[in-house]
């Protein structure tokens, strides 16, 4: 399965301007042969054993936003993060 892990757009409460922190990642599922798309939101992401922390670059001014494409199983961690098993994927 493909996922794209961004920071959320929608994340800043517009009314207190605050950011929430367990909506702050927006992983969406792509849609396949098998299934629709879907897409989640958390405060916290890894892949494999890495965060995202580890990943995130803070775009130039003018560059798009950061996203991360990644492919294997998704699945929520003891620890309350989503988790993206790239370990075994097919990506046909």
């Amino acid at each position: 399965m493909k996922y794209i892990v961004r920071l959320n757009p929608k994340a800043r409460n517009p009314l207190t301007g605050k950011i929430e922190a367990k909506r702050l990642w927006e992983i969406e599922q792509c849609a396949d042969k098998d299934s629709g798309t879907v897409k989640w939101h958390c405060a916290e992401v890894r892949i494999g054993e890495k965060y995202i922390r580890e990943f995130f670059v803070l775009p130039k001014q003018g560059d798009p936003p950061f996203e991360k494409t990644c492919y294997g199983i998704c699945y929520r961690g003891q620890d309350n993060a989503i988790v993206i098993d790239e370990r075994e994927h097919d990506v046909s």
